[in-house]
Parts: structure tokens; C-alpha cells; sequence
């Protein structure tokens, strides 16, 4: 196929993704509030620092509040880690490769973004936001559902598989880097208490609670939850299963051998990476280690397929 239409249909998949995850955010961030005492003073800038967009944040806005936040990171057209942009770009990208995807997944993300535009912040107020982060996060899953079942398992399909899973990795391992940094290195005595319930807001906002629960088999803690999102091989939204996933189509594209490589890589690190060790000392080095080889393979995957 054309490598432009490899290129849309690519990005088409990291958007619907980055999407979803924004709104995972800030669902559980909400209900985390709910968990804490009343009195608590709860910052929401880590939720700008997850999507990378805090410079921007701050010229745009005066201070960090929740409502500030909220609405820079849904509706505000100008931020390119905003759910209406992500929507943006994966419309725009799905409608250069229309007659590539089933034409469900198109009239989805179009009507998603088209109903996101009518809201103004007071839709986004905490009594109703719960309804408009939901139907985003059913939106992302419906796409996937459509896209598994209605699609050809050809190179279009392998392409937007391969957005959708770099994505998802690099979004489980920004939330784990700003979360444990928080977590982690808290000297404030008062919060102590608090911090299982906030490693269990981590798990929650990759809807990952249950299945923790099921595979470690152990009480929440930052050494578990950091063990099962990194090396887990199993959960659609560990890293290693992310990994997986992503091999898994590069495997039936040719000329794979430069990206393949670099998939085993970060693999090997990622696996033999001692958790324990990391949580005492350097878990945000490791992290920015990964991050640092998935940029690598996103740049492999443009020189071998984009590039042309």
C-alpha cells in the first residue's frame, strides 16, 4: 500500500488511542476525589504533565484548577493533547483512508468529534463530566470492536494496530512516571495513609484494578502495580503485552528486520528489570529510558514504511 496511507492509517490509531486514555484520566482522577477526605488538597497539574502539554497549559491559563485543567485537556482546539484535537487528527486521517476502514469506524469518530464541539465548559462540570468521559472511552472501545471484527487483517489493518498499540505503551508509561515520581518520593506525612488508594487510581485508569487483583494476587502496592503494568504479559495494557502486540503485526510486514530489533530490545530491558530495585531508587530513569526507545521505534517505523 501507498506509505502515505500506511502514515494516516498509523496515526489514525495513536489518536483514537490517545483519545481514550485523556478521558481515562480524567474519569478516575474525578472519582479519585471521591476516595479522598474532603479536606485534602488535590493538584491536578500532574494530569497536564502526563500529556506532555504543562508549557502550554501555563501560558493559557493563570493557575492550575480542576476546571482549568479539565477543560484544556477536552476542549481547548489549540492544545494538541486535547481530546477534541486527538479527534481532530484521527478524523482527518481516517478520511484520506476512508475507503480503507470499515465506514462505521469513520462515522464514529466524526460524530464523537462533531457532538464534542457543541459542549462549552459547563458541560464539563463535575456532576456531568462523568457522562461525556464515558461515552469517549465507549467511543474508543467501539472502534477497536469494529476495527477487530470488521476489518481485514491486511496491511491497512496491521498499520492502524500499530498506532493503537505504540500509543498505549507510551501512554502506561507516562501515567506510571508522573504517578510514581508523586508517589514515590512524598515526604508529606499526611498523604502517606492515602498513597494505596492513589497506586489504585493508577490501575483504574488503564481499567486495569481487577485484573491486578487476579495476577498478583496481593494487597495494592507501588512495587506490584509497577511490576503488572511493566511486565505483565497478559494485560492489553502492560507494556510487554503492548510490545507483543505491536511485534505481533510487524511480523507479517515486510522489510521488519531494523524495527523487530528494536522491539527486542526494550523488550529484554523491560523484562529483566528488577522492580523492586527501581521503586527504591531510579524508577523514573527506567521509565524515561523506555520512553526514549519507543520515540526510537516510532522513528524506525517512519524511516522503514513513511519515508518513501
Amino acid at each position: 500500500m501507498l506509505s502515505r496511507l500506511a502514515n494516516n492509517l498509523y496515526w489514525a490509531g495513536r489518536y483514537v488511542e490517545r483519545a481514550e486514555n485523556t478521558a481515562r484520566l480524567m474519569g478516575v482522577t474525578t472519582y479519585l476525589l471521591l476516595d479522598l477526605p474532603r479536606q485534602t488538597q488535590f493538584d491536578w497539574a500532574p494530569l497536564v504533565e502526563i500529556t506532555a502539554t504543562e508549557p502550554l497549559f501555563r501560558e493559557r491559563n493563570k493557575e492550575v484548577t480542576e476546571q482549568s485543567v479539565i477543560e484544556f485537556l477536552t476542549l481547548d482546539c489549540d492544545n494538541p493533547g486535547a481530546v477534541i484535537s486527538s479527534l481532530a487528527f484521527a478524523r482527518e486521517n481516517l478520511r484520506v483512508a476512508r475507503d480503507l476502514v470499515p465506514r462505521e469506524v469513520w462515522e464514529e469518530v466524526n460524530g464523537l468529534y462533531h457532538a464534542l464541539r457543541d459542549l462549552d465548559g459547563r458541560s464539563l462540570e463535575r456532576r456531568s463530566r462523568q457522562a461525556i468521559v464515558e461515552r469517549i472511552v465507549r467511543s474508543g472501545r467501539l472502534v477497536a470492536g469494529l476495527l477487530d471484527s470488521g476489518m481485514s487483517r491486511d496491511a491497512s489493518y496491521r498499520f492502524f494496530k500499530l498506532g493503537e498499540s505504540l500509543e498505549r505503551a507510551d501512554m502506561t508509561t507516562r501515567i506510571l512516571d508522573v504517578r510514581s515520581e508523586d508517589l514515590l518520593t512524598t515526604t508529606m506525612d499526611g498523604l502517606r495513609p492515602f498513597e494505596t488508594i492513589q497506586w489504585m487510581s493508577v490501575l483504574k485508569s488503564l481499567s486495569g484494578y481487577q485484573m491486578y487483583r487476579r495476577h498478583e494476587r496481593t494487597r495494592v502496592s507501588a512495587k506490584g502495580v509497577l511490576r503488572f503494568l511493566l511486565q505483565n504479559e497478559d494485560f492489553p495494557r502492560a507494556v510487554l503485552h503492548c510490545l507483543d502486540r505491536f511485534d505481533e503485526q510487524l511480523k507479517r510486514l515486510p522489510e521488519n528486520g531494523s524495527c523487530r530489533r528494536g522491539v527486542r530490545v526494550l523488550r529484554g530491558k523491560i523484562q529483566s528489570a528488577a522492580i523492586a530495585d527501581l521503586v527504591d531508587s531510579g524508577m523514573s530513569e527506567f521509565i524515561d529510558w523506555i520512553q526514549g526507545d519507543l520515540i526510537e521505534l516510532d522513528q524506525r517505523l517512519h524511516a522503514t514504511y513513511f519515508g518513501r
